[in-house]
């Protein structure tokens, strides 16, 4: 069997396995600076996860001379990425359209784009961070993560399906890995629906997230 074909079946039991179950997730970070509260927190954030995918930048790929001159295309050695998924739907004239999703890869905001213009003209709010990514739906207590360096703020989110689509989401300031107390926490676990702008609030902060099925 050639290495194309090997390529092409490899694909096709991907397609299989996943191409109904990949979401694009779009995440907002906020911080209203005019609102202060003098809420005691009482209660730890209890949270071990069971796995987490760490969000990852996106690699430069190398790809040598000699693939470039012959059948084998940089796409082709992209496509034996474990982590990366390629979709083909059929068209009514029999042509196919293959797209490339980077899974647990940083992306740019695409349908949460027109809300961080908005919300910029807003004095009392600022937005602390935003970030995009592919992923598939997960078992329960299987994470995402994300930490963003300059703000402080951790991010763990598990979209799983039960007898619907839910989104557990825990954030905070600081990390797991630290000997100290997370008093100051979203924890929520919510049903959520295709495209629906869902919000989670805290005195502290606001995460504005949006699923999208691809």
């Amino acid at each position: 069997m050639s290495f194309n074909k090997i390529i092409l079946l490899f694909l096709f039991f991907t397609n299989a396995s996943y191409a109904e179950e990949i979401y694009k997730v779009e995440v907002i970070f906020i911080k209203f600076n005019d609102v202060t509260t003098d809420e005691k927190f009482i209660k730890n954030l209890n949270f071990i996860p069971q796995s987490v995918e760490e969000l990852k930048e996106n690699e430069i790929e190398l790809i040598p001379q000699k693939f470039i001159d012959n059948v084998l295309s940089s796409v082709d050695l992209l496509d034996l990425d474990i982590n990366e998924i390629q979709i083909i739907t059929g068209e009514e004239d029999n042509k196919s359209i293959t797209e490339i999703y980077n899974l647990y890869k940083y992306e740019d905001l695409e349908n949460l784009d027109f809300l961080t213009g908005r919300l910029r003209w807003r004095d009392n709010i600022e937005i602390l961070d935003s970030i995009s990514w592919y992923q598939p739906v997960k078992s329960k207590n299987e994470y995402t993560f994300h930490f963003s360096d300059k703000n402080n703020i951790s991010f763990y989110l598990n979209l799983y399906q039960s007898r619907y689509l839910h989104l557990n989401l825990k954030v905070f300031f600081g990390k797991l890995d630290l000997d100290r107390e997370i008093k100051e926490f979203i924890d929520e676990d919510r049903r959520v629906k295709n495209s629906e702008i869902n919000y989670f609030d805290h005195p502290s902060m606001g995460v504005i997230v949006k699923i999208d099925k691809t």
